[in-house]
């Protein structure tokens, strides 16, 4: 037998940790993630090391923070340097990347400079295409879009995205897609890794990373998946009063209570303030969207089965970030809350690993890529991860005693139940005990200075012990 597993790296974009049914959610069922719980080891504390696409995208590839990379925004480019994928090739596998490219590579997708920048990056296959957005609206056609418009059903898509970002609607505007089921941009990804799994040869061990585009809004479920969730079996969001919290959050809900975009939509778009009851169709295409990449899952799931590969594949599932799903009336991410900040993260490999375990142990997504590179055989320079192999094998029940987050100037320690955002433009900070007050509905800064002392001191700790990088070794 194969020695060495199989990685098949599951990302979905934007996935709340709290929506999965395995994950105890009153209403989205997620039968197959659920089987990968059943079958793995999910991690209930597991928190992004960024909460916007590309910097956390980045940290995956390199297994370093943002302040370290230089990537603190959905812009730049990573310099040469080292990568995991890269360290798997060194290490024998065969390495492939499908779906939504986010690494802020060179050239958009669909050009050969974003493919040969993806090769130097250590991919030795790549499939990638646009995110959703870019998919409607790219002038680069990558063979995603060229698919549709050959199917003659772009310029509707087209359209229809046009006028979510142009002032027509606002950001709560919800329609089912113009495309069909099959054609999604996530049913897509899903389809296009699982025939790139069925069509594997060779002797040596697979990297796969799939990327998908969803379920980052739009709120735009396709067909039936638009229909699975009545409106009136929606559950409630989170309402927060937002009493002693930053100005800049009071204004961000502010913004969209007034139908305005609080940072990421056109700034022109116009003001419709949103009805009391809009989020019961947010929530309920969201928990659709969630569905598409459920199945894909299944899909793939069925396809290592089928062809004996499942035995000796590890199984990965994350998130890049979270979303706020209008709890505390807002949306999207970039926020320290558990909403956005914390991600799904399931892991199986029976052969090795436990079977139907809950972890609480407090888990950084960087420390995802110290354990693939542990479990392959593979070696980087600087990674800021540990080794989750211990926590999967069973051998201990403690990890690390605080994991750290970050969002350009924003940074947030979780150790034990306190959670310290520090940001030094805001007016005041914010510090929860999530063991007694899980939603974060109650601020306690101020009120334990020698507490909230320590916990700065272990950001400025933190940010020294990561700030080495690898071309400075």
């Amino acid at each position: 037998m194969q020695q060495r597993p199989n990685i098949l790296f599951l990302l979905s974009d934007q996935h709340s940790a709290f929506t999965m049914s395995c994950a105890g959610h009153p209403v989205v069922r997620t039968p197959h993630m659920d089987r990968l719980a059943a079958e793995g080891v999910q991690f209930d504390n597991a928190y992004c090391s960024t909460p916007l696409c590309m910097p956390e995208r980045v940290s995956l590839l390199t297994g370093r923070f943002s302040h370290n990379t230089g990537i603190l925004h959905n812009r730049g480019h990573l310099l040469d340097e080292p990568t995991m994928p890269q360290a798997l090739q060194q290490a024998g596998y065969r390495t492939a990347v499908t779906g939504k490219i986010h690494f802020k590579q060179r050239g958009a997708p669909g050009t050969d400079a974003c493919d040969e920048h993806l090769y130097e990056l250590g991919f030795d296959e790549v499939l990638s295409n646009h995110g959703k957005v870019a998919a409607a609206r790219s002038k680069f056609a990558d063979t995603y879009q060229a698919m549709l418009r050959e199917k003659g059903v772009h310029e509707p898509f087209r359209q229809d995205y046009q006028s979510r970002y142009d002032g027509t609607h606002p950001h709560w505007y919800v329609r089912e897609s113009t495309l069909d089921e099959e054609d999604y941009h996530d049913a897509y990804i899903g389809r296009l890794t699982r025939d790139w799994l069925a069509g594997y040869e060779g002797d040596d061990p697979f990297f796969c990373w799939c990327n998908w585009g969803g379920p980052h809004m739009p709120w735009d479920a396709p067909g039936r998946y638009a229909q699975m969730y009545p409106l009136d079996e929606i559950d409630p969001p989170l309402v927060d009063p937002l009493i002693n919290v930053p100005a800049d959050i009071r204004r961000k809900q502010e913004a969209v209570l007034a139908g305005m975009p609080p940072d990421v939509w056109d700034l022109r778009q116009a003001a419709q303030p949103m009805p009391d009851d809009a989020w019961r169709a947010c929530r309920s295409h969201y928990y659709g969207m969630i569905n598409v990449v459920d199945d894909g899952i299944g899909a793939m799931l069925d396809t290592l089965e089928e062809s004996g590969l499942l035995d000796n594949t590890i199984v990965i599932y994350a998130s890049d970030h979270g979303e706020m799903l209008l709890d505390r009336n807002l949306y999207g991410k970039q926020l320290m809350y558990e909403q956005s900040a914390r991600v799904p993260l399931i892991v199986r490999w029976p052969e090795r690993f436990g079977r139907g375990v809950k972890s609480e142990a407090l888990v950084s997504s960087l420390d995802l890529v110290a354990t693939l590179l542990d479990v392959a055989g593979a070696e980087m320079p600087v990674v800021h991860g540990q080794s989750l192999a211990p926590l999967l094998e069973g051998s201990t029940q403690s990890h690390k005693d605080a994991v750290f987050c970050e969002w350009g100037q924003e940074k947030m320690v979780r150790e034990g139940p306190w959670k310290y955002v520090y940001h030094p433009g805001r007016e005041i900070q914010q510090l929860f005990n999530l063991d007694d007050d899980p939603q974060e509905l109650e601020n306690l800064t101020g009120k334990d200075e020698r507490l909230e002392q320590r916990l700065r001191e272990r950001l400025l700790d933190w940010l020294i012990a990561t700030e080495t990088k690898p071309n400075s070794l």
